[in-house]
């Protein structure tokens, strides 16, 4: 099997000459609102690049993306990444001190961003310290900002790429912590191309083609899906997001050989009801992370392959799980260039099938994070004695096969979005009716968590679950709005005043108010 390139040259650049030498007038990247070459999407991205070079941004510095799935975002992240700046993806539910957190945080600059987000811009402008230049995807104004539409980036002159190895800094990929606010996840070029990359594993061709309907400001959506298909000269199709309804449709009508997704939509495709050309499609193969409980009735059902995938912002991919050796509940098998170990808390091995978490050690350094964005002491907790400790509960077998359990910390998944219950719990103890609450993660119908609120309230106060939900739904993003909420006399606690958060999950979802019962929708445009 082939291998990946130098860690040196495991750059967006390198990735385009490649293509570019080979096969300039192949159709590589389709949206909604247009098609382009190889050569088409070098020379848009260097345009785009030239305006905003123009504008003021220089190599090294960072650049915010608030935007949708469009080949704009797609062609000014390469833009970015072929002149030597650095891309600052934003999370586009987004909003109030989690959204001002990452811009001031990150010192971008200049953001690109849509024109319906320019409201939530508006809302935290006076806590944006370090933006100083907006690019708006559509019309209107930030006030105190220059403005600048991003039709004028589509004009500039093109600038020449920048000569970049794979040591230098790519992008800063924020991540939904455990505890406290998002950290800064300060990304090399060989990183995102090493987690981009299946030249080592089961590589596409340049007859394949790629489906991305995951959110692009995240790794499996921007780097695994489009510059994955970029790094094996495949035709991408970009869709703005996943629809159960449309998916087999857009499928068919692009030739879909490859996609990625979440397990939530494997189990959302596998509950829709059955058609009789269901197994009538030319998609070849699905990464499905994690797997759903009956992955053989997926393949036997719409005829794919499937395989699997564990990794993370700070570490890449570094468990690959291929189609003809997946086990339901495998994460798959060590990936080549990392050396794995699932150990107890005084760091020793543990027994094969025993739980203990998984740490990891790059044999090239620059393939995991360089650290965490001006934060070195948590950089130093992350990593010990030579080891990333991803802070994620495994087993492994006698075979290499490696297991997902748990998360050891308190963080909770949803919709395929790490959420932070200390943020959560920061928010809900705003609510005038709340003295203190605490958030865990209870059982879900689909393969995530669901969250649930427990509240203990203040005296005196009259409450309303719906108000605290509609309270929540202005000031977080929809993945972190509870969907329980139980109300408890005071909270379970430990000799040493720690919350016994293991008492609450263990309680479920019983006699929780429920606002999907309750018939509530939250969603990414709430």
């Amino acid at each position: 099997m082939p291998a990946l390139p130098s860690p040196a040259l495991r750059t967006v650049g390198f990735a385009f000459d490649r293509v570019l030498d080979r096969s300039p007038d192949a159709l590589a990247h389709v949206d909604a609102t247009g098609r382009y070459t190889f050569a088409e999407a070098h020379a848009r991205a260097l345009r785009i690049a030239g305006g905003l070079r123009a504008l003021g941004v220089g190599r090294g510095d960072a650049v915010a993306l608030l935007l949708d799935n469009t080949l704009d975002l797609v062609h000014t992240w390469l833009g970015l990444s072929l002149t030597g700046a650095v891309e600052v993806p934003v999370n586009t539910a987004y909003k109030g001190r989690f959204l001002a957190h990452v811009l001031d945080d990150s010192a971008a600059e200049t953001l690109v961003v849509e024109e319906a987000y320019l409201p939530r811009l508006a809302a935290v402008a006076g806590e944006l310290t370090r933006l100083r230049t907006v690019v708006v995807r559509g019309t209107g104004t930030l006030p105190g900002f220059r403005t600048v539409p991003f039709d004028e980036l589509l004009t500039a002159t093109p600038v020449a790429p920048e000569p970049v190895t794979g040591r230098d800094l790519v992008a800063i990929m924020y991540t939904s912590g455990t505890t406290g606010a998002s950290k800064g996840v300060l990304t090399s070029h060989a990183h995102a191309y090493t987690y981009a990359s299946r030249e080592d594993f089961l590589p596409p061709g340049p007859e394949d083609r790629v489906l991305v309907t995951l959110p692009l400001f995240h790794l499996a959506g921007q780097w695994a899906g489009v510059y994955g298909a970029l790094i094996h000269g495949c035709r991408c199709v970009v869709e703005p997001g996943f629809s159960v309804s449309r998916f087999w449709d857009t499928v068919r009508a692009h030739g879909i050989t490859l996609t990625g997704m979440l397990g939530t939509i494997a189990q959302l495709l596998a509950q829709a009801p059955p058609r009789p050309d269901d197994h009538d499609n030319p998609l070849r193969q699905a990464g499905m992370s994690p797997l759903p409980g009956d992955v053989d009735a997926f393949r036997r059902r719409f005829g794919v392959e499937a395989t699997t995938a564990y990794g993370m912002s700070e570490i890449g991919c570094v468990i690959l799980g291929p189609p003809d050796r997946i086990r339901p509940g495998q994460a798959g098998f060590a990936r080549a260039g990392y050396d794995l170990r699932v150990v107890d808390e005084q760091g020793r091995d543990v027994p094969p099938g025993q739980v203990g978490e998984l740490v990891v050690r790059p044999e090239v350094p620059e393939t995991v994070m360089l650290g965490y964005h001006g934060l070195p002491e948590k950089t130093a907790e992350m990593w010990r004695d030579g080891w990333l400790h991803t802070g994620d509960a495994f087993t492994v077998d006698e075979e290499g096969r490696y297991y997902f359990r748990d998360r050891l910390k308190d963080a909770l998944r949803k919709g395929g979005e790490n959420v932070s219950s200390m943020e959560v719990e920061r928010v809900l103890d705003e609510f005038p009716a709340v003295a203190e609450s605490a958030v865990v993660a209870v059982p879900s119908e689909l393969a995530e968590d669901e969250i649930k609120a427990v509240v203990v309230l203040r005296e005196g106060h009259a409450f309303d679950p719906a108000e605290l939900i509609a309270f929540c739904v202005e000031r977080m993003p929809y993945f972190m709005v509870p969907r329980y909420v139980e109300v408890a006399d005071a909270l379970p606690r430990t000799p040493t005043q720690k919350v016994q958060k293991a008492v609450l999950r263990d309680r479920g979802a019983d006699g929780a108010w429920d606002r999907a019962a309750a018939g509530i929708v939250v969603g990414r445009r709430s």
